[in-house]
Formats: C-alpha cells, sequence, structure tokens
C-alpha cells in the first residue's frame, strides 16, 4: 500500500514539473536576454580618432578604409594631416578622406601652419575654424588650437572656451588638442613648450578645472601612450602614417593606428586598432 502511495505522490510530482515547465523556461530565458542587453549594450555614440599623416600616406588610406568597415558617426583628426600645409597637399588629403563617406573633423596642427601660419588655408580645406565644438546628443566635443608653440592657446579661444564650456556644464565633456602637454617623464624627455604656451596651459588647466572632462585627446607625438593629465582621462594616438616615434612608450606603443571610441550609458572606452608598421 504505502508502494503505491509513494508512486502516486512521484507521478504528481513529475506531472507538476511538466505543467509549469513553459514558465520556468520563458523566466530563464528572459533573464539571460537581460543579462546579455546589460552586458553588450549598442553604443550610444562610435567615432574614430587618428593623427599625424603627414600628407597623402598609403598608411593613412589603408587606416581610411578600415574604418569605413565599422559604423562610426564621424572620424576626429588631431592635426598635421599635412606635411607643410601646402594647397597641394591639402587636396589630396580631403581626396583620401572623401572615400569615408563620413565628416571628419579636423584639428590644426603644427606642420599644418608651417606655410600658412594665419590658419586661412587649413580653415578653407576643411571648411572650420581654429576651434570649434560640436554636439552629439548629450554629448561636447571641443576642438582647440595649441599649434604653435611661440603661443600655446591664444587668448581669445580661452575666452571662448571658457563660456563654450559654462554653457554645456552638464554634457559629457571630450577636448582635443594637437600638442599633449603634462605627459609622464616630460622633464627628462622635453615637453616641446615655451614661456608664453606655458603661461596659456596653465590658464587652460584653471579653465577646466571646475569641469567633469571625461576624455582629452592628443597628437603630435608618434606613438600610442594613454596617460593621466590633472585626474583625467587622456591619451596620445599619433600613428596615422607618419614614422612613428620610440621616444615615450617604446617600440610595442609605436605602430601605425587609429581609436575606436564608444560612449555607452555616459561611459568611454576605447581601443587601438594597429597595421604593421611596413605596407604589404
Amino acid at each position: 500500500m504505502r508502494r503505491w502511495i509513494w508512486s502516486g505522490i512521484i507521478i504528481l510530482i513529475i506531472g507538476g514539473i511538466a505543467a509549469a515547465w513553459p514558465s520556468v523556461h520563458r523566466a530563464l530565458t528572459t533573464a539571460t536576454d537581460s543579462v546579455t542587453s546589460v552586458i553588450s549594450p549598442q553604443p550610444d555614440l562610435r567615432f574614430a580618432v587618428i593623427s599625424d599623416n603627414h600628407g597623402d600616406s598609403p598608411i593613412y588610406s589603408r587606416l581610411l578604409d578600415d574604418m569605413a568597415t565599422k559604423p562610426f558617426a564621424f572620424v576626429l583628426h588631431l592635426g598635421d594631416a599635412s606635411d607643410r600645409g601646402t594647397n597641394e597637399e591639402w587636396a589630396a588629403v580631403r581626396a583620401q578622406e572623401e572615400r569615408l563617406r563620413l565628416p571628419v573633423y579636423h584639428t590644426v596642427g603644427n606642420h599644418d601652419i608651417k606655410v600658412d601660419p594665419t590658419r586661412a588655408a587649413f580653415e578653407q580645406a576643411f571648411s572650420t575654424t581654429r576651434w570649434y565644438s560640436k554636439n552629439f546628443s548629450n554629448v561636447h566635443l571641443v576642438v582647440l588650437d595649441n599649434a604653435d608653440r611661440k603661443v600655446g592657446f591664444p587668448v581669445e579661444e580661452l575666452d571662448w572656451l571658457e563660456r563654450d564650456l559654462a554653457a554645456h556644464a552638464n554634457d559629457i565633456l571630450l577636448i582635443a588638442y594637437h600638442r599633449p602637454f603634462g605627459l609622464p617623464f616630460a622633464e627628462y624627455t622635453g615637453d616641446d613648450e615655451t614661456t608664453a604656451s606655458r603661461l596659456t596651459n596653465e590658464r587652460f588647466q584653471s579653465i577646466i578645472a571646475p569641469y567633469t572632462i571625461t576624455q582629452i585627446f592628443n597628437g603630435h607625438v608618434h606613438t600610442y601612450l594613454p596617460y593621466t593629465f590633472n585626474g583625467i582621462p587622456a591619451v596620445v594616438t599619433g600613428g596615422g602614417g607618419d614614422p612613428a616615434q620610440t621616444l615615450l612608450g617604446g617600440g610595442d606603443s609605436s605602430y601605425f593606428h587609429y581609436l575606436d571610441v564608444s560612449i555607452t550609458d555616459s561611459k568611454l572606452t576605447y581601443r587601438s586598432v594597429g597595421l604593421p608598421t611596413t605596407p604589404e
């Protein structure tokens, strides 16, 4: 008799599990999908950053071709798109970039003003101004000009920067300029500054201090070097095509590359996308 009672209980338990399984399966599936969506959300904004191709470079063309395969919203160029800033160089670089079918936002570099220190040719070539800002939803990108080491950041530019940051204090703030300063071991490697530019650098730092800056982007040095500037995440990415420099970071950091940058839920991440040091 007991054996029949236990058999009946087991049958009831199995039947209950079978009846409840569709609901359990749905719950497990929903939980898995939810975790996946948290771990791998689509970025709110994705863009590329590159610098220092120094003219019509085959390496630059290859890096642009690779960018064209990815869903970037735009490309940020950190300066020295040319070697001397001639109209011929500008025309060649523009022809390369037009294949991207993406906006390319240019920063003026020290090589870009060798022929024309007024920046007029640079501004005309890229239909831009020396310093400017762009909005992408709640992301605010500020592009600055400190190309001339004898000047640094012009007074008018820093006056503009004060107003611009004040108007976008609640946004995700990104700042780009060509020549980095405050790099690790600058006292040993040289900081590429003058007395005049150091004074403007100090004012620049005082202007940005009250704000939460998410990232600073620099070029100029032909290497890949993440660093921290006054507690702000910063990176040098100068691998756009001109020969690499091993002064900072060594050979492992000095390669042709661009940055693949994503902003998701107010968090910025990036990775370096590299090419071999010699064309195939």
